[in-house]
């Protein structure tokens, strides 16, 4: 019978990743650590999911920054029309 233990350990504090063994030290909430060594491959498939997780993360606020510039560039447009309706009216 196998069994596992999962562990939360609560948001990350810190980190470090050693250059000469491949042993990443995580520190959490509280300091308390979590030393995993881990082979090259999977150092490298880590390194992966993390790029493509920022890379997501990215795209979503680069989504985000463009839709309010586009609200902005809307809100000052409407402004200059009203300010033309305005000075048309007037004159």
């Amino acid at each position: 019978m196998e069994s596992k233990q999962v562990i939360n350990g609560g948001k990350l504090t810190g980190s470090y990743l050693s250059s000469w063994s491949n042993e990443l030290q995580l520190t959490v909430e509280g300091g308390h650590e979590f030393n995993v060594k881990i082979p090259e491959g999977e150092l490298r498939d880590l390194a992966n999911r993390i790029n493509e997780r920022l890379e997501s993360i990215d795209a979503e606020k680069q989504e985000e920054l463009e839709a309010k510039v586009r609200i902005e560039i809307e809100a000052q447009a409407d402004q200059a029309e009203a300010q033309a309706e305005f000075e048309d009216s007037d004159g």
